[in-house]
């Protein structure tokens, strides 16, 4: 019986998370745990079965009841989605291998499509330097806009790709290459209709606590970046170096 409902809990916990564009650091912060603890519940392998009270934490860090984490007929469509690079895989070996301008080892731990890389840096966001190559890759790169959709969609990261798909439009604006300019505009306005409306994120590791930081960064951010409710200290002229220097 434990067996059966922790291989639910597995399979629901670990979407549930996964749609909410978290990683198991990222939901171990949020519900006051460790992440050693998330991966063993995300387990069907391991039998051991949370308190009622950590789930309780959980459930609302992934925003859900706690009767979804268990119930056998709920299954969000993020399960069927493929794996993003998590906290341990190297995402800047695997930026390095499309052409990124960053420096460092170069072996990669998983492989991963360059769509799963874009929305794992903007999911982990490891530093800004990563996420000032991600325009020019979109605009240099032929990347599957139907795929970054999807999975923007399923990990709850729609209003970071939109920020970092409009500054790639500039980019195609200022090289003046009309098809690139085309498809990009096309994929900002998808993103659009499906953007978290009144979003306040930060395109950090951590969203700072502060709020005389938090204020900085708001009057820090580029247009493109409050047009979407996602702020950070990033400048079109960060975005277009690396550009200039991806391979």
């Amino acid at each position: 019986m434990n067996k059966a409902l922790k291989g639910i809990l597995a399979r629901n916990l670990r979407a549930f998370r996964l749609r909410a564009g978290l990683s198991q650091s990222d939901l171990a912060r949020k519900a006051g745990t460790l992440q050693p603890r998330v991966a063993v519940m995300e387990s069907a392998e391991d039998p051991t079965l949370p308190r009622l009270e950590w789930l309780g934490r959980v459930a609302e860090a992934v925003g859900v009841p706690v009767s979804d984490l268990v119930s056998e007929r709920v299954g969000p469509e993020a399960d069927s989605l493929p794996d993003l690079p998590e906290d341990g895989d190297n995402l800047a070996a695997h930026l390095k291998g499309l052409g990124a301008p960053l420096t460092g080892p170069s072996r990669k731990n998983r492989a991963f499509s360059p769509e799963a890389v874009v929305l794992g840096v903007l999911r982990v966001v490891p530093s800004s330097r990563m996420v000032e190559c991600l325009p020019g890759l979109l605009f240099k790169k032929e990347m599957d806009h139907e795929k970054l959709l999807r999975l923007a969609k399923g990990r709850g990261l729609v209003n970071r790709l939109g920020f970092v798909v409009d500054v790639a439009v500039t980019l195609a604006e200022e090289n003046r290459d009309r098809e690139k300019l085309s498809r990009l505009r096309a994929l900002s306005k998808k993103l659009w209709m499906e953007r978290r409306k009144e979003a306040e994120e930060f395109l950090m590791s951590e969203a700072p606590e502060d709020p005389e930081l938090r204020n900085w960064l708001k009057k820090k951010t580029p247009r493109a970046g409050k047009k979407w409710g996602v702020y950070g200290a990033y400048s079109r002229e960060r975005f277009r170096e690396a550009l200039k220097r991806a391979a």
